[in-house]
């Protein structure tokens, strides 16, 4: 399984009766065909990993989904349609367990929830008619959005979709030069890079996407830095709007923008996967271990091995004031205290 397959996969569950409903009546499809509860909130205390552009949050296990309600905007049903796919992914296994297997489960879970979101809201036949041949470009996104109801991250998913190998397609906001959404295409074969835009970085010092006039674009190549200072260089393509900075990535250069190809070898995740059980599931985890026990960090609660076992300890209620693995103490007593 990949990623196009497993979005397939989630939206063969749903129905095709149900995806067309779903695209006219979002909130319908989600009470009365799906029986879930959906609750309009007007601030969310907390919210998904994704950057804010998903404006909701779930409780599947007991069929609840809160928002918070835009007037007047596409974005709340990108939000519903988000939220939809995390439902989607927990009632199929076999995704919930692919997603585990991941170098980035949690990332790779939001963007296969945002490409969910992307099919439901954006028909494959406004995409195609807009790109109908050549590369993507920035300027696609603009086109998108002025030919379907579909909000702009809706239609960079969309495009993000079509990139030949790693890249993202970035919405970036001008005032607080910050990127407000990214959908990132991860390499067939090699996976997550190390450096990518993601929801949050804030632009480098120095980027050309700082000096950017309004209705201006380019294609050219460039670099990206993370906030803890790795830098990779890419190709991009981007324009702005004014309020924001449209930018297409691309790891190669499919613009023909550069003369001259001199490509460093990329860095991508290469830290050692292992397979655990916590928080009672078994997933495949990539990270560095703990020193003590060698086992890594759950990606959930953030606990190894070592501090699984210590949080399951109990203090003997003799006068040793020692901590103990239950089935050591008997009515509260360690073996010491019981002689």
């Amino acid at each position: 399984m990949n990623l196009d397959r497993c979005v397939d996969r989630a939206l063969s569950h749903l129905g095709e009766t149900l995806r067309a409903k779903f695209a006219a009546s979002p909130l319908d499809v989600l009470r009365h065909d799906l029986g879930l509860t959906i609750q309009q909130v007007d601030h969310l205390a907390q919210r998904r990993d994704d950057g804010g552009v998903c404006d909701g949050l779930s409780f599947l296990q007991d069929g609840v989904i809160l928002y918070a309600s835009t007037p007047n905007s596409r974005r709340q049903n990108f939000t519903l349609a988000h939220e939809l796919g995390h439902w989607l992914v927990e009632q199929l296994e076999e995704l919930y367990d692919w997603l585990a297997d991941q170098d980035e489960p949690q990332r790779m879970l939001e963007t296969v929830c945002d490409r969910i979101a992307q099919r439901l809201l954006l028909p494959r036949e406004i995409v195609h008619s807009v790109v109908a041949e050549g590369p993507i470009r920035a300027r696609h996104v603009l086109d998108l959005y002025g030919a379907s109801n579909a909000s702009q991250p809706v239609c960079a998913i969309a495009l993000a979709n079509r990139l030949p190998r790693l890249g993202a397609v970035a919405i970036i906001d001008r005032a607080k030069n910050t990127v407000q959404y990214a959908s990132v295409r991860p390499d067939p074969e090699e996976g997550w890079p190390v450096v990518f835009p993601w929801p949050g970085q804030h632009v480098p010092a120095g980027h050309p996407f700082r000096s950017m006039l309004p209705g201006a674009d380019m294609t050219r190549k460039t670099f990206w830095r993370t906030t803890w200072g790795s830098q990779e260089d890419y190709y991009i393509d981007a324009v702005s709007d004014g309020m924001r900075v449209i930018a297409v990535f691309s790891g190669v250069d499919v613009w023909g923008a550069e003369r001259l190809h001199i490509d460093q070898q990329r860095g991508f995740d290469r830290r050692p996967a292992t397979k655990i059980h916590c928080c009672g599931k078994t997933q495949t985890v990539r990270g560095y271990p703990c020193q003590d026990c060698g086992q890594p960090y759950c990606p959930h609660c953030g606990d190894c091995r070592c501090q699984r076992i210590a949080q399951r300890e109990q203090m003997c209620a003799g006068t040793c004031f020692l901590r103990f693995q239950p089935h050591l103490l008997v009515d509260g007593l360690c073996e010491e205290c019981r002689s």
